[in-house]
Protein backbone atom coordinates (compact mmCIF):
# COMPACT_ATOMS: atom_id res chain seq x y z
CA UNK A 1 0.00 0.00 0.00
CA UNK A 2 2.90 2.32 0.61
CA UNK A 3 3.87 2.09 -3.04
CA UNK A 4 0.43 3.29 -4.15
CA UNK A 5 0.52 6.22 -1.74
CA UNK A 6 4.00 7.19 -2.95
CA UNK A 7 2.94 6.87 -6.60
CA UNK A 8 -0.11 9.05 -6.05
CA UNK A 9 2.04 11.60 -4.18
CA UNK A 10 4.54 11.65 -7.08
CA UNK A 11 1.71 11.94 -9.58
CA UNK A 12 0.25 14.88 -7.66
CA UNK A 13 3.69 16.48 -7.43
CA UNK A 14 4.21 16.04 -11.18
CA UNK A 15 0.76 17.57 -11.81
CA UNK A 16 1.58 20.61 -9.67
CA UNK A 17 4.98 21.00 -11.35
CA UNK A 18 3.30 20.69 -14.79
CA UNK A 19 0.69 23.29 -13.87
CA UNK A 20 3.33 25.70 -12.59
CA UNK A 21 5.43 25.11 -15.72
CA UNK A 22 2.37 25.68 -17.92
CA UNK A 23 1.70 28.93 -16.11
CA UNK A 24 5.26 30.11 -16.66
CA UNK A 25 5.03 29.09 -20.34
CA UNK A 26 1.79 31.08 -20.75
CA UNK A 27 3.36 34.05 -18.93
CA UNK A 28 6.28 33.89 -21.33
CA UNK A 29 3.95 33.81 -24.35
CA UNK A 30 2.05 36.80 -22.97
CA UNK A 31 5.26 38.76 -22.45
CA UNK A 32 6.53 37.91 -25.94
CA UNK A 33 3.27 39.12 -27.49
CA UNK A 34 3.38 42.26 -25.38
CA UNK A 35 6.97 42.89 -26.50
CA UNK A 36 5.91 42.44 -30.13
CA UNK A 37 3.12 44.98 -29.68
CA UNK A 38 5.42 47.43 -27.92
CA UNK A 39 8.04 47.17 -30.65
CA UNK A 40 5.64 48.20 -33.43
CA UNK A 41 5.80 51.90 -34.30
CA UNK A 42 2.90 54.05 -33.03
CA UNK A 43 0.09 55.07 -35.37
CA UNK A 44 0.55 58.54 -36.88
CA UNK A 45 -2.56 60.54 -35.97
CA UNK A 46 -1.41 63.81 -37.53
CA UNK A 47 -3.43 63.36 -40.78
CA UNK A 48 -6.54 62.66 -38.75
CA UNK A 49 -5.96 65.78 -36.67
CA UNK A 50 -5.64 67.82 -39.89
CA UNK A 51 -8.90 66.32 -41.22
CA UNK A 52 -10.52 67.08 -37.88
CA UNK A 53 -9.47 70.73 -38.18
CA UNK A 54 -10.81 70.89 -41.76
CA UNK A 55 -14.13 69.36 -40.72
CA UNK A 56 -14.39 71.71 -37.73
CA UNK A 57 -13.88 74.72 -40.01
CA UNK A 58 -16.51 73.42 -42.45
CA UNK A 59 -18.97 72.85 -39.60
CA UNK A 60 -18.30 76.38 -38.34
CA UNK A 61 -18.97 77.75 -41.84
CA UNK A 62 -22.18 75.76 -42.10
CA UNK A 63 -23.35 76.99 -38.70
CA UNK A 64 -22.55 80.57 -39.66
CA UNK A 65 -24.53 80.18 -42.91
CA UNK A 66 -27.42 78.58 -41.03
CA UNK A 67 -27.49 81.44 -38.53
CA UNK A 68 -27.52 84.00 -41.35
CA UNK A 69 -30.33 82.06 -43.03
CA UNK A 70 -32.22 81.92 -39.74
CA UNK A 71 -31.92 85.70 -39.29
CA UNK A 72 -33.13 86.21 -42.87
CA UNK A 73 -36.14 83.96 -42.25
CA UNK A 74 -36.98 85.80 -39.04
CA UNK A 75 -36.87 89.11 -40.90
CA UNK A 76 -39.16 87.76 -43.64
CA UNK A 77 -41.62 86.39 -41.08
CA UNK A 78 -41.70 89.74 -39.30
CA UNK A 79 -42.46 91.54 -42.59
CA UNK A 80 -45.32 89.14 -43.33
CA UNK A 81 -46.71 89.50 -39.82
CA UNK A 82 -46.70 93.28 -40.24
CA UNK A 83 -48.84 92.93 -43.38
CA UNK A 84 -51.43 90.71 -41.68
CA UNK A 85 -54.45 92.77 -40.73
CA UNK A 86 -56.97 91.60 -38.15
CA UNK A 87 -60.29 90.67 -39.74
CA UNK A 88 -63.70 90.71 -38.10
CA UNK A 89 -65.22 87.24 -38.55
CA UNK A 90 -68.47 87.78 -36.66
CA UNK A 91 -70.50 87.86 -39.91
CA UNK A 92 -68.95 84.60 -41.02
CA UNK A 93 -69.80 82.94 -37.70
CA UNK A 94 -73.38 84.26 -37.93
CA UNK A 95 -73.76 82.73 -41.41
CA UNK A 96 -72.36 79.44 -40.15
CA UNK A 97 -74.91 79.51 -37.33
CA UNK A 98 -77.75 80.10 -39.82
CA UNK A 99 -76.60 77.18 -41.96
CA UNK A 100 -76.45 74.93 -38.88
CA UNK A 101 -80.03 75.92 -38.00
CA UNK A 102 -81.18 75.06 -41.52
CA UNK A 103 -79.42 71.71 -41.35
CA UNK A 104 -81.11 70.99 -38.02
CA UNK A 105 -84.51 71.68 -39.61
CA UNK A 106 -84.01 69.12 -42.38
CA UNK A 107 -86.15 65.97 -42.03
CA UNK A 108 -84.52 62.73 -40.98
CA UNK A 109 -83.29 60.42 -43.63
CA UNK A 110 -85.62 57.67 -44.74
CA UNK A 111 -84.75 54.08 -43.86
CA UNK A 112 -83.84 52.51 -47.19
CA UNK A 113 -82.73 49.12 -45.86
CA UNK A 114 -86.07 47.35 -46.53
CA UNK A 115 -86.11 48.73 -50.09
CA UNK A 116 -82.53 47.63 -50.68
CA UNK A 117 -83.22 44.13 -49.37
CA UNK A 118 -86.33 43.91 -51.61
CA UNK A 119 -84.25 45.05 -54.59
CA UNK A 120 -81.66 42.37 -53.85
CA UNK A 121 -84.38 39.71 -53.66
CA UNK A 122 -85.84 40.93 -56.97
CA UNK A 123 -82.41 40.85 -58.56
CA UNK A 124 -81.88 37.27 -57.40
CA UNK A 125 -85.33 36.33 -58.73
CA UNK A 126 -84.46 38.04 -62.04
CA UNK A 127 -81.28 35.92 -62.32
CA UNK A 128 -83.31 32.78 -61.64
CA UNK A 129 -85.84 33.80 -64.30
CA UNK A 130 -83.03 34.43 -66.78
CA UNK A 131 -81.64 30.95 -66.11
CA UNK A 132 -85.11 29.43 -66.54
CA UNK A 133 -85.60 31.34 -69.83
CA UNK A 134 -82.26 30.06 -71.12
CA UNK A 135 -83.23 26.49 -70.25
CA UNK A 136 -86.62 26.92 -71.90
CA UNK A 137 -84.98 28.35 -75.03
CA UNK A 138 -82.80 25.26 -75.24
CA UNK A 139 -85.78 22.99 -74.73
CA UNK A 140 -87.77 24.84 -77.44
CA UNK A 141 -84.86 24.52 -79.87
CA UNK A 142 -84.75 20.77 -79.20
CA UNK A 143 -88.51 20.45 -79.76
CA UNK A 144 -88.22 22.42 -83.04
CA UNK A 145 -85.56 20.02 -84.29
CA UNK A 146 -87.72 17.03 -83.25
CA UNK A 147 -90.68 18.54 -85.13
CA UNK A 148 -88.55 19.03 -88.24
CA UNK A 149 -87.45 15.40 -88.06
CA UNK A 150 -91.07 14.27 -87.60
CA UNK A 151 -92.16 16.44 -90.57
CA UNK A 152 -89.49 14.79 -92.72
CA UNK A 153 -90.61 11.35 -91.52
CA UNK A 154 -94.27 12.20 -92.28
CA UNK A 155 -93.34 13.30 -95.79
CA UNK A 156 -91.52 10.05 -96.32
CA UNK A 157 -94.53 8.08 -95.06
CA UNK A 158 -96.88 10.03 -97.34
CA UNK A 159 -94.58 9.49 -100.32
CA UNK A 160 -94.33 5.80 -99.65
CA UNK A 161 -98.14 5.61 -99.29
CA UNK A 162 -98.66 7.29 -102.69
CA UNK A 163 -96.16 5.05 -104.41
CA UNK A 164 -97.97 1.95 -105.65
CA UNK A 165 -94.74 -0.03 -105.82
CA UNK A 166 -93.47 1.03 -102.44
CA UNK A 167 -95.70 -0.96 -100.44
Amino acid sequence: MKIMDKLSTYAALLGVIGAIGGGFYTWGQFNSRLDAIESTPPVNLAPLKEKDKELASKVDEALLYANEYKVDLIDRINKVEEQIKPTDLTLVFKEIGKIREQIAMLPERANLKPLLSSLKELEEYGWELEEDIEQLSKDVAIVKKENEIQDVQLKEIKLSAKNPLGG
